[in-house]
């Protein structure tokens, strides 16, 4: 099964999750202040409208305080953007630096 369809059929696990979130931390600041932006607009824009839920007050929170391009907010952009834009995140991160093309590969052998 297509990575895509299985997370937007089963969604991710704490434990891939977990392990998503350390991938995260390897990414470079400059990548970050890259791609965080990106992946922000792109929840923002997609069809399945805002993230209603605690998830989306952290991220609405962390732009607030301008804390987005933090390994946090990068964690948590990549959390949002796998439930509801999965295609977006996967392309954003396969079209920047190379850290940021090595996580996308690495996130698709976690899931």
């Amino acid at each position: 099964m297509e990575v895509i369809e299985k997370i937007k059929k089963e969604g991710i696990t704490d434990e891939q999750r977990t392990k998503i979130y350390t991938l995260s931390t390897h990414i470079s600041k400059e990548t970050r202040e890259e791609i965080c932006p990106a992946l922000y607009n792109t929840l923002l824009n997609t069809e399945k409208g805002a993230l209603k839920n605690e998830l989306g007050r952290v991220i609405f929170h962390l732009y607030k305080n301008d804390s987005l391009t933090t390994v946090i907010g990068l964690e948590k952009l990549i959390d949002a953007s796998l439930i509801v834009a999965p295609e977006e995140m996967f392309k954003i991160l396969e079209e920047s630096e190379a850290d940021a093309k090595e996580l996308a590969k690495k996130i698709r052998q976690v899931l």
